[in-house]
């Protein structure tokens, strides 16, 4: 039997649920591993309003878990960037490996956390980093990047890597509005208070950017990624997409294309016989596009507390019986491409008058967007007219839509664009 002690860091829903998860399962860890996992100590600001904590060594001072002299693994549950990104890198000087669910930290900071662990495995083979949790939840993205697609070429991940999301998107599919469906997300704990962090595609955005840089092999920060949320569509953009036989999904895109990376989160336009059109509700899904395995897809429910809890307990479980993965890749470059081709989708709500369609068509072809089709849905003021385009650069895409839209004489509110699969 082998003894490890972690201090944790943050006692809030995953901090929480990973606690009663090892109580409840270390007879179960100690018979199938040989470990004997102790909760040395655990640091949380609010820690004497929390009733589960005392029978713990509870304690405000974050410090003082990181420099327990006891303490083999540090698990990091706070979230945001600091004092995250401080506590772990005083975790890796005091020698200790560290385990982390923060997304927004190794999506910003993770090139310098992983150098430093890189560095400190020179003279120590046994220190690492376990971060299977700030990504899918319980799905094994991380494990498999690390694993089983380390040694081909990925070609791309195309991913649904925001539960809250893509519920909302599942309410739309049955003709629900926005608001709620929102309010039915919140209901269920898939949605926070202030939902924009996940509404605007930055939640997937940092997911991202942590795996297409193990996929790729250069370190990339959420800032790099173009990103789009969900805010702007509608219901009605659903209903015109079910008649086309497509579905909607905010899809987290990176791709390597002859030595370029395209970065991407948006909605988009699928087919309805897509591998991902069927992913909804909660839950997240990953398909990897790779030399040798071709494609393959991850489902799974990517957020709560458990979900996430257990992919934290599998690192720690990976580092203390030594069966962890410690490789990691030294870091290259790669050029991004800016300005992506696209087929778009583009829904104009006008007055309903003769010579609309006539004066988006010029200033679409003006920017060399060609029309591959276009109809006007019926009803009263304002009219829905819809075009969907070949293929054209983004730029142009936009160029175009600002030009029209600053005619508010026919365009009645700000133009739809979503891209097509």
């Amino acid at each position: 039997m082998k003894q490890v002690k972690i201090g944790i860091l943050g006692a809030g829903t995953v901090g929480s649920s990973l606690i009663k998860i090892i109580e409840k399962e270390k007879q179960r860890i100690l018979q199938n591993h040989g470990l004997e996992i102790v909760i040395q100590k655990v640091g949380d600001r609010s820690y004497q309003k929390k009733e589960f904590l005392k029978n713990y060594n509870s304690t405000s001072n974050l410090e003082e878990v990181v420099d327990d002299s006891e303490i083999d693994i540090i698990v990091e549950l706070l979230g945001g960037i600091e004092p995250a990104f401080s506590l772990l890198n005083q975790s890796l000087n005091n020698q200790k490996s560290i385990v982390t669910a923060n997304k927004a930290l190794l999506a910003n900071k993770g090139k310098e956390i992983f150098e430093k662990v890189k560095e400190l495995q020179k003279k120590n083979p046994k220190i690492t980093i376990g971060f299977e949790a700030s990504v899918g939840g319980a799905l094994p993205i991380i494990k498999n990047l690390r694993r089983v697609w380390s040694f081909g070429q990925i070609q791309s991940l195309i991913g649904i890597l925001n539960g809250t999301c893509n519920f909302i998107i599942s309410r739309f599919e049955e003709g629900m509005e926005y608001e709620k469906a929102l309010k039915i997300a919140q209901e269920k704990g898939f949605a926070e208070a202030d939902p924009s962090f996940d509404i605007s595609g930055k939640d997937a955005g940092q997911k991202l950017a942590i795996i297409s840089s193990l996929a790729f092999g250069c370190w990339l920060e959420e800032t790099q990624i173009q990103i789009e949320g969900i805010e702007k569509i509608h219901k009605i953009d659903f209903e015109i997409a079910n008649k086309n036989n497509m579905k909607i999904r905010l899809l987290a895109i990176s791709k390597k294309i002859q030595q370029k990376l395209l970065l991407r989160v948006h909605p988009t336009l699928i087919p309805r016989n897509h591998l991902l059109s069927d992913v909804r509700d909660e839950f997240n899904a990953l398909l990897v596009e790779e030399e040798y395995s071709g494609i393959t897809m991850i489902v799974g429910k990517g957020a709560g507390g458990f979900p996430t809890a257990s992919a934290v307990l599998s690192d720690i479980v990976s580092i203390a019986s030594g069966s962890s993965n410690l490789w990691f890749y030294d870091f290259s470059s790669y050029s991004l491409i800016e300005d992506g081709e696209y087929k778009f989708y583009l829904r104009f709500q006008t007055v309903d008058r003769t010579g609309v369609l006539a004066f988006i068509s010029k200033i679409l072809a003006e920017n060399q967007i060609s029309i591959a089709s276009m109809h006007q849905e019926e009803g009263e003021e304002p009219v829905n007219v819809i075009i969907f385009t070949h293929t054209c650069k983004e730029s142009s895409i936009y160029k175009a839509i600002s030009q029209i839209d600053q005619n508010r004489e026919i365009i009645l509110s700000p133009t739809t664009i979503i891209r097509v699969f």
